[in-house]
Parts: structure tokens; sequence; C-alpha cells
């Protein structure tokens, strides 16, 4: 997903995260798969073009030395092109709102005109503004915190992309859900990368969720802060949904079993 998107990552943040453990997430150039923050570190979201087939594909990673002054990875994900009348929704009149904002914003403001945010109490919620028949609310004992959903538009204020991003905790384990949309008018495939200025290292495993998909799953060395982070990723039904998670390492059993309960519930594509 190419088209420019810019948005102020603090607008999209947990302000209950934002404490002296988890210092802010930065939100770049991106549709829908954004990480934002709850990791010890300034990290950047960028979606560009590329990836065929189902699933996702890790294709590169890289430690600070290799780059630099940033150390990251690239991963490709295939999502369904869906056409915009199925967001079926409130959602039918944000087009209008991003028509609006692309006449009346000026070009030197720091605002967006092609990106609208809404905040939601819960997952649920933004799932019925959507009106998607396909996206999957997910249903686990832990306490939801809020939920932002980022509609991204075109040219001419047609809805491009769609994330809706839900911050969840489970006693100190601090957690992203998300799920990423594109519809038909966004004609590319999308990749999307993490950015650090620590000095990380990633590892890559998987494994076979109840449902049976292989959940992908990226983990960093120790941030400065003393917090260990991952995120899982699976495709279903053409929507990648991600799960961001940071944690004490004397946390790492729960933080895993979080990741096991939110893959379980994901069953094969029916579309």
């Amino acid at each position: 997903m190419n088209i420019p998107r810019i948005a102020d990552a603090l607008g999209l943040i947990d302000k209950d995260l934002l404490d002296d453990e988890f210092p802010k997430r930065h939100r770049g150039r991106a549709a829908g798969i954004l990480l934002a923050a709850v990791c010890g570190c300034l990290i950047l979201g960028t979606i560009t073009a590329a990836a065929t087939g189902a699933g996702t594909v890790l294709l590169e990673k890289f430690r600070k030395g290799d780059r630099g002054t940033e150390s990251g990875y690239d991963i490709s994900a295939w999502l369904t092109p869906f056409p915009e009348e199925e967001l079926t929704g409130e959602i039918r009149e944000v087009p209008a709102i991003l028509r609006r904002q692309l006449a009346e914003t000026a070009p030197w403001s720091d605002q967006d005109p092609h990106v609208y945010i809404r905040e939601f109490d819960t997952a649920a919620e933004a799932i019925r503004f959507v009106g998607l028949a396909e996206l999957r609310p997910i249903r686990w004992d832990v306490e939801e915190t809020g939920t932002t959903l980022s509609v991204f538009g075109g040219a001419q204020g047609e809805i491009a992309g769609v994330s809706i991003m839900t911050y969840c905790r489970r006693g100190e384990v601090r957690l992203q859900a998300q799920a990423s949309l594109r519809t038909e008018n966004d004609d590319s495939d999308s990749t999307f990368g993490v950015r650090t200025t620590e000095d990380l290292d990633y590892t890559e495993e998987s494994f076979t969720a109840a449902g049976g998909f292989a959940c992908r799953v990226i983990r960093s060395t120790a941030l400065e802060s003393g917090f260990a982070a991952y995120e899982g990723y699976i495709v279903c039904d053409g929507i990648l949904y991600t799960l961001h998670a940071a944690y004490r390492p004397s946390d790492a059993g729960l933080a895993d079993e979080l990741l096991h309960l939110w893959a379980d519930q994901f069953e094969q594509e029916t579309r």
C-alpha cells in the first residue's frame, strides 16, 4: 500500500501504556499494519509493494551494524482486495469526510487528509463500524483498554485500507491486537517493516494454531528498558492479524500463553 498516509503516532497510542517502561513506538508511512507503542525504543512501521500467495513471508532481518543506525526486519503479506461496497457499516460515511479533509487541509498542515481516525471503547464496536463479514472478533480473557480505527483513503477520498488496533493487557503483559485489510482501491500487495535505533537481534519461529494456520512469530532480544517483545502474524480470510506483546522476562510464560490463545481463535478461510 503506497498511498501517502502519515499519521501522528501519539494519536494512536493507548495513553495508559506511555509510562517509563514503555517509551513510544513511532508510526510511519503505512496502511493498517502499524505496530504502535509498547516497546522500549523508537520503531517505524512502513508499507510498500510486494508479495504473492497467502500468509506472510519474512523478507529480511538485520542488526544495527548491518544498516548503520537501525535494526529491524521486513515481512510481506498477501491481503485480499475487498470491494469497498463490502464494508457496510457506518464506515460508508468516511469517504465524504476524507474528501472534505482533502479539500480543506492546508498544504503546510501536519494533518494527513488521507487518514480518518476514530477511537472506540472496544474492538467489537470498531468491527461493527466497518461492517465487513470477514473481520474476526477476538474473544479472550484480557482487559481491553481501547481501540483505534484508522481508515486510509486514496486521492479521491475512496477507502484504500483499514486498521483496527486494540490495546489490551493481562497483568504486566501489554498487548496490541491488530486487524489490517485493504480494498480494491489499493492495487499493491503489502510489505512492512519494524525499525529500532537499538541494536537488537531478531529470531523467527512458527507454530500451527488450532485452526490449522501457521502463526509466524518474530522475537527481539532484550530492549534497553529490560522488556522483551514479540510480534505474531496470521492471515485469515485475506486479512492480516498481528499480535504485539511487551513483557518482562519473568512473564515470558504468560506472554506465550496469550499468543497461543490469540492464534487458536482463527479458523480456515471461508472466502
